[in-house]
């Protein structure tokens, strides 16, 4: 049963949730979590690159911090995300669900196109509308931010205080998590950082700019459809 939940976790390249292990094994969640147990001693004690980490709602395989640099060369990323997009993932992450003024109040300059650049990302989604003049759309983060930095949930982020310490370039004394699926690498943490100027850095802020497009409708949450 060990080797067969392993076998999954191979074969997937997004975290493989708990309650999908037992519809295809038929165990208990206490079994799936002493196998996964069970597993990482036996990959610490061989000396194994990777582990299985529990990661947005499941589970997947990564590889170890101490090898991020080499993988990363491997699995060169082709986008940046700047400081200022940074700024305002970490804005939506601590205050969520929040509006684009909100986001913008806090920043001092308009966001939109940031927003809509980490919506085309997968990092936040639409979360419904604030019942007011004008009903401005909520963002919130998605699941695919937990993967990115390599969290089970938006309580295992760092103090907010804390956040903006942690924003450098991925270095190996940083050693980022790095996906070990052969589909391609995520990396968590320490994100690599653009500090050339982008279009949301210049951009002032404008009362009528128009909002970010919304996602689909099951990125909303429900009863605060559109």
């Amino acid at each position: 049963m060990k080797n067969i939940i392993e076998a999954l976790l191979i074969s997937t390249d997004t975290p493989l949730g708990i309650d999908r292990i037992i519809e295809i094994l038929n165990i208990s969640k206490e079994d799936i979590q002493k196998y996964i147990d069970e597993l990482n001693r036996e990959y610490q004690a061989s000396d194994r690159a990777f582990e299985i980490k529990e990661v947005a709602g499941g589970y997947q395989i990564y590889t170890l911090p101490q090898y991020a640099q080499w993988v990363a060369e491997l699995h060169k990323r082709k986008e940046k995300l700047s400081r200022a997009a940074l700024e305002t993932l970490a804005i939506v992450a601590y205050h969520q669900p929040i509006t684009r003024a909100e986001v913008e109040k806090t920043r001092g300059v308009d966001s939109s196109w940031i927003l809509e650049s980490l919506l085309q990302k997968g990092l936040i989604k639409t979360s419904g509308r604030v019942q007011a003049p004008g009903r401005p759309i909520k963002y919130a983060t998605t699941n695919e931010f937990l993967r990115y930095f390599g969290i089970n949930s938006i309580a295992d982020l760092p103090k907010e205080e804390e956040f903006g310490e942690n924003i450098g370039p991925a270095s190996p004394e940083a050693g980022p998590y790095i996906n070990a699926e052969k589909t391609g690498p995520v990396i968590h943490t320490d994100l690599t950082v653009d500090d050339g100027e982008t279009p949301e850095d210049t951009q002032q802020t404008a009362p009528d700019q128009k909002t970010a497009p919304e996602a689909d409708d099951e990125d909303k949450d429900l009863g605060e459809t559109l």
